[in-house]
């Protein structure tokens, strides 16, 4: 009679073991992992379309940070070793991974010299996937938020729009609606003109509407002048409106629109009845963010179209390139000149959106040249 101790029960015995201890293993990894909660870093993940990176998945920014890295060890390793500078896009990418660390501060934990290999692997990718579903809940919540705003804003205006817009359909938006059509037209063409406009709706290779030229809304009453082209840019009613629709309230949002072009420091000053605290606050965002200017405007340049879900490429607009064209003319200033220029126009912004609440953060004073430090030195 046969034994039932074969070979192959001891082998199916061992694999049976050998995959309790791998899952026991990982279990007590997931354990210690998910000792901060997955909600938290979902949470910490809302800030990273809103003012790191518009499209970029957050793995791809740590893979940026790590090929650095790695290229790094290998130079100091062979000193005969070529530098391979790196390219407009890695470049864009690092920025973008710097911005990162800054404002979801698990991954600078995470990414750090200190991290265990075995362990950061696995945490970094468990947190990649929050992150990223922060990010896009976020970006997709704020796209509803402004759909349904920007109906209402539009509706409230002189005279009212003929047809209305709705809020829950897109498809009388865009350049279907002369409202929308003025407010998306490119600067460098001129929507009064009837044949302009037919030229735009009927897709005329000449007036293609792209990411290379900046569209109305962006400037202040929509107006442009050719020879000073910076001037209202990035000023436009209905952009500090979105801004303070998505980082503040949409009731905030109401008050840009009845205030006009008051100051919020002059307007009157808010009572102590508490309320929910807003994203910015969340974001512990007491400045106003380059990246969140650019958000703001590729999400209002969505709500604006009657694309009806999000895409990056809409016809020959590029949403994502439109993004990059916002952070680069703030991030990298051709001039002394524009860099004056674009802290007066960043403290324009400061004094709409925060007034005097975060004064001390977006222009703190020179102590060192003031009375109490200059008596001390005398």
């Amino acid at each position: 009679m046969s034994s039932s101790h074969t070979p192959e029960t001891h082998a199916v015995a061992s694999l049976k073991r050998a995959i309790s201890l791998l899952e026991n293993e990982n279990a007590q990894l997931h354990h210690k992992i998910t000792k901060k909660p997955a909600l938290s870093l979902t949470r910490e993940g809302r800030a990273v379309r809103r003012v790191v990176t518009l499209v970029e998945p957050v793995a791809d920014l740590i893979a940026e940070y790590d090929r650095r890295e790695i290229q790094a060890t290998e130079q100091q390793a062979s000193s005969n070793s070529e530098v391979i500078p790196p390219t407009p896009e890695q470049q864009r990418t690092y920025r973008a991974y710097e911005k990162l660390i800054q404002w979801c501060p698990s991954v600078h934990k995470l990414v750090g010299p200190a991290a265990d290999a075995d362990t950061a692997s696995f945490e970094v990718a468990f947190a990649c996937r929050e992150l990223q579903k922060g990010a896009d809940g976020a970006r997709g919540d704020d796209g509803a938020t402004l759909k349904a705003a920007v109906a209402q804003w539009l509706n409230e205006s002189q005279p009212p729009p003929d047809p209305p817009f709705s809020s829950r359909e897109k498809y009388g938006r865009g350049f279907n609606h002369d409202i929308t059509g003025k407010l998306l037209c490119p600067v460098d063409y001129d929507w009064s003109n009837a044949d302009i406009r037919s030229a735009i709706r009927e897709f005329q290779p000449d007036f293609r509407v792209t990411a290379h030229s900046w569209p109305s809304f962006l400037y202040a009453d929509g107006d442009y002048d050719p020879t000073r082209p910076a001037k209202g840019l990035f000023k436009g009613k209905y952009l500090v409106m979105a801004f303070r629709c998505i980082f503040t309230s949409p009731s905030s949002a109401l008050n840009e629109l009845n205030s006009g072009n008051i100051p919020r420091a002059s307007q009157p000053i808010r009572t102590a009845q508490k309320t929910r605290c807003h994203v910015a606050r969340l974001l512990k965002m007491k400045t106003v963010q380059p990246r969140a200017i650019a958000y703001v405007a590729t999400q209002l340049r969505f709500a604006f179209s009657s694309c009806s879900s999000w895409m990056i490429v809409d016809e020959d607009f590029n949403h994502e390139e439109f993004y990059h064209n916002i952070v680069d003319y703030f991030e990298l200033p051709s001039s002394p000149q524009k860099v004056d220029e674009l802290n007066d126009l960043l403290m324009w912004w400061n004094q709409r959106i925060f007034g005097r609440e975060n004064t001390a953060h977006y222009r703190p004073q020179p102590v060192d040249s003031l009375s109490v430090s200059l008596s001390r030195r005398a």
